[in-house]
């Protein structure tokens, strides 16, 4: 998606909209909206591929005269002129390729120039392709100039059907202060979605929330992602929404002391405030364990198929539901758990965690990828900011588990198979989280060096419904 101005929207009421938010439905399509689906998917990988090959090709040429030149000592820029990045100018020169305007355009059968089935779809599939195709490549250069941040970036892959996930996004052209009714992507019916050139497609699950959201003027859609997971369609309704009411965002009734947050593997996350009184206490999430014994005999059933066969298919399907439900069951938790916290309490304090690391621990990276421990803290951070809440982040080395919330003693010798956290100075018995929420919750920010990994501002606003 394309970058957007800082300035706010104002909807028809007159609100001013600035929180981002995305709604997200499962999709019930008949026989032929899935295949319209599919075309619109294979549309998108068509476009990327189109421009990651031009650029691909277009640095190869540009490589070999440099070495070229480089080889007969000559410093002059190679002949063949670099090719624009910008989204602007992919959509431009895609438009042109495709409607036959370009010198290279494809030549059909009959004598016409351009793709024969361009008319089929929505000419914003391909515009989004094109925005995507530029997007990606615009984090290879900058990952390639040192100027991104996280692990380095290579070349973006090409689109291969069967190994990347069919996806494709369509925009709501709506100017600001334009009724609901007249805008492309709306809500026909509380169980319809209208979309442009699909016309209506059936929802699963209770729309009312949104659909008033929209009336009131309170959020507006930018854009509908399709997007196909385990043989089912879901559409993520992205746009910004007005802000929380100011009552909401400074209740008086919240548990007014910090709140450490202990996040771990026996339960989800422990909190307890600075006076050793614990608040909220979530059970571990175990959805991919619970669900091994499924999963081993959708595995086995699937290595028993013939490679291309439709029972294979079938087979692939059955396991990609199952990991479905799993992934869905351990969302729904998480959400349950971040919303609880961030209703109850004023100030929250959680650690930075480094997963990634954690998760290369072979003998812990399961139960680690189960606990969904990043998941919990970037819904914690975006839903903090809705709400007022403040979110104070502990610095990764600060032993809380290891100290002791009664006399500040630290034990270097704890290990992870010790739940009990007993201490030998002072005799406190205690649970290692609640241990280590209490002391996170008496951790100060100055001790604190500032990280960006987990800085609010750079958290993804996203939620889900």
């Amino acid at each position: 998606m394309s970058q957007r101005t800082t300035t706010p929207l104002i909807s028809h009421s007159g609100q001013v909209l600035s929180r981002a938010v995305t709604f997200q439905f499962a999709l019930d399509l008949n026989s032929e909206q899935r295949v319209l689906f599919a075309k619109c998917a294979g549309a998108r990988r068509f476009t990327m591929n189109h421009h990651l090959a031009r650029v691909k090709e277009n640095l190869e040429v540009r490589s070999t005269e440099r070495e070229v030149l480089s080889a007969s000592g000559d410093t002059c820029e190679p002949s063949t002129p670099s090719l624009s990045w910008s989204g602007f100018s992919f959509i431009n020169e895609f438009n042109a390729w495709k409607n036959g305007a370009s010198e290279d355009s494809p030549v059909n059968e009959d004598g016409t120039r351009g793709l024969a089935w361009r008319h089929e779809l929505p000419g914003d599939v391909f515009e989004c392709a094109s925005v995507d195709a530029a997007r990606a490549l615009e984090n290879f250069s900058a990952s390639r100039r040192g100027e991104r941040s996280g692990a380095a970036v290579g070349f973006p892959r090409f689109q291969a059907k069967g190994k990347v996930t069919p996806s494709f996004r369509l925009r709501n052209r709506a100017t600001s202060g334009t009724a609901p009714s007249c805008h492309p992507i709306r809500f026909s019916d509380p169980a319809h979605l209208r979309l442009p050139r699909f016309g209506q497609v059936k929802l699963f699950g209770p729309t009312r929330k949104v659909r008033r959201m929209i009336e009131a003027g309170r959020f507006h859609i930018y854009s509908a992602t399709l997007t196909q997971r385990a043989g089912r369609w879901t559409v993520s309704l992205t746009g910004v929404a007005a802000q929380l009411h100011q009552d909401e965002r400074s209740r008086t009734n919240r548990h007014a002391v910090p709140v450490g947050v202990d996040r771990g593997i026996i339960s989800l996350c422990v909190a307890a405030d600075a006076n050793g009184v614990l608040t909220q206490s979530f059970e571990g999430v175990k959805t991919l364990k619970q669900a091994q014994a499924k999963l081993k005999v959708a595995n086995q059933a699937l290595a028993r198929t013939t490679p291309g066969s439709k029972g294979r298919q079938r087979a692939r399907g059955q396991l990609a539901k199952t990991h479905r439900k799993v992934v869905n069951t351990r969302r729904y938790l998480v959400h349950q758990a971040s919303s609880a916290l961030v209703d109850q309490c004023q100030i929250l304090v959680i650690e930075d965690l480094n997963v990634a690391g954690m998760v290369r621990n072979r003998h812990l990276a399961r139960s680690i990828s189960d606990a969904a421990m990043g998941e919990l803290s970037r819904q914690l951070l975006y839903k903090a900011r809705w709400h007022g809440v403040e979110v104070r982040v502990a610095d990764r080395f600060f032993p809380s588990s290891k100290t002791c919330s009664g006399c500040g003693e630290v034990r270097n010798d704890l290990d992870l198979s010790t739940r009990t956290y007993s201490c030998g100075t002072c005799g406190l018995v205690i649970g290692r989280d609640l241990n280590a929420a209490i002391n996170l919750a008496r951790w100060q920010p100055k001790e604190y060096s500032p990280s960006t990994l987990l800085d609010p501002t750079r958290v993804p606003l996203l939620s889900t419904a």
